[in-house]
């Protein structure tokens, strides 16, 4: 029967993850991933084409992508190797680490509680949680910097007892391959470090300290070949994304960060916050989500049985420590980065509902009968995504009219994501200023809500272009093609 759960767990995840990737529209980000993949997969550069070069500040961004870390798009080229270009083949990457992430919490579970039921229950909430479904469906490399971590706590777990350097050892080269995956692997870093300090302390001996440091020279030789062939290519692309937005101004005021964490960054995920409207659907019922991550939590600290348990109290602490870090360092709030944390969560849910599982004065048909409606809204709230099929409805259709009504000498500019529609070989152009700084005008400009969102940002940190673009609009454009998700602006 566990075996039949454990399956049941992993192919109501492939099912859903699958789905919501084909059917959910591209988004920006996945274009500029997809732009050095595709080149490296067909041309044997790593550059990122996609984008306007001409009076850019990311030095040489068309010859060597340094902006992002390499892993992920190294894996994403591969995908497209293997499969071909396209919108799922790149998609597909974060769909099988998000695998890895489902087993992983399936050890950890059973490691931190002594107990496969309850391992089978975190897998469940796990394979069925809303911010794990998307995040997999999405093609970005969040899943796998998570999955690669949390694979790090697992490994460790699952092989201290038996062979404590073998546990350092893997543990410390998954966090490698992570931090070459995104800098978000600090947290998975710490955690590891944490938990070998306070579960094994005294187990540890100076030849392990030096092995565990042979993945990280292995690495970072790696990571300096990788950056030494244009140091300041990487200086310019690194640095500026990295400073871009505020995103690492949550350590200017850790207090002030700290707090937007419960007004900011949860509420705008689940449906509570005022950026939540655009939405359609009972999207306020994403907040029983954040009920069932409280209970886990909450259960964990009230039952006597459970945080008595060194090693769950140990997972306790390392939650708390993730909290923060992505508290201080992630000044943007992005929800993305919540999959780095609320596996925590699921895991400490299972931990609850293994405790009632094992009670025999409990009924097991209404424990049943919980996890059942724990992973209802989830779920629902993941049809619902599926069923609009915003790809279909939204994105196809503008791809098709520009197709359809324009020729291979046209300039259509817009977001990265219509490489996905017009290809990466064509006449797409990805500036972000909509030729502030170029003086282009295009046949074509396609905005979307990312658009807008971007223009209304600039209203601070760029008054010049907020007051340049809807001028453009109004005075050389006209509208050719609206949809709910995309306005075509066709020059007059």
């Amino acid at each position: 029967m566990k075996k039949i759960l454990f399956a049941a767990g992993i192919l109501i995840y492939l099912v859903v993850a699958s789905a919501s990737s084909l059917t959910h529209r591209p988004q920006i980000d996945e274009g500029m991933f997809a732009s050095p993949a595709y080149n490296l997969a067909n041309h044997g550069h790593f550059g990122t084409t996609v984008l306007e070069k001409e009076k850019a500040t990311l030095t040489r961004i068309d010859e060597r992508t340094y902006w992002v870390m390499p892993l992920f798009l190294l894996s994403t080229s591969a995908s497209f190797k293997a499969f071909g270009f396209s919108l799922f083949s790149m998609r597909l990457v974060s769909i099988l680490f998000g695998l890895l992430l489902i087993v992983s919490a399936y050890f950890i579970g059973c490691k931190i509680s002594g107990d496969e039921t309850t391992g089978l229950f975190a897998l469940i909430f796990t394979a069925c949680d809303y911010m794990i479904l998307e995040t997999a469906s999405s093609a970005r490399m969040d899943m796998m910097s998570a999955a690669l971590g949390f694979a790090a706590i697992a490994a460790y777990l699952v092989l201290r007892e038996r062979n404590l350097l073998l546990a350092i050892v893997a543990s410390h080269t998954l966090l490698v391959i992570d931090g070459l995956t995104h800098p978000n692997a600090i947290t998975a870093f710490v955690g590891v470090v944490f938990l070998t300090l306070y579960l094994d302390f005294r187990r540890l001996k100076v030849s392990m300290l030096f092995a565990a440091a042979i993945p990280y020279l292995i690495g970072g030789a790696g990571f300096a070949i990788w950056v030494l062939q244009d140091p300041a290519g990487f200086k310019d692309q690194f640095i500026d994304n990295a400073m871009m937005g505020g995103r690492m101004s949550g350590m200017s005021s850790p207090l002030d960060n700290f707090l937007r964490e419960f007004t900011n960054r949860y509420p705008h995920a689940y449906g509570l916050g005022a950026s939540s409207s655009g939405h359609s659907g009972p999207i306020y019922l994403k907040a029983l989500m954040l009920v069932g991550y409280l209970g886990g939590v909450t259960g964990v600290l009230a039952i006597k049985e459970l945080r008595q348990r060194k090693e769950v109290r140990a997972l306790l602490i390392v939650t708390a420590i993730y909290f923060v870090i992505l508290a201080l360092i992630d000044g943007q709030k992005q929800t993305t980065y919540l999959v780095h944390i609320v596996p925590f969560y699921l895991i400490f849910l299972g931990l609850v509902f293994g405790y009632f599982w094992r009670q025999v004065r409990l009924s097991r048909l209404a424990i049943v009968a919980a996890v059942l409606a724990a992973i209802a809204v989830p779920l629902g709230g993941m049809a619902l995504k599926i069923k609009q099929n915003t790809r279909a409805k939204f994105y196809d259709s503008m791809i098709a009219f520009v197709k359809e009504t324009s020729n291979e000498n046209d300039i259509v500019m817009g977001g990265a994501d219509l490489a996905f529609g017009l290809g990466f070989e064509g006449s797409l152009l990805s500036d972000g200023r909509f030729g502030y700084f170029t003086g282009k005008r295009p046949r074509y400009i396609v905005t979307d809500s990312a658009v807008q969102n971007s223009w209304e940002g600039s209203k601070t940190t760029f008054p010049e272009f907020y007051e340049y673009f809807p001028k453009l609009l109004r005075e050389e454009y006209r509208v050719a093609f609206e949809n709910a998700g995309y306005t075509v602006h066709e020059r007059r």
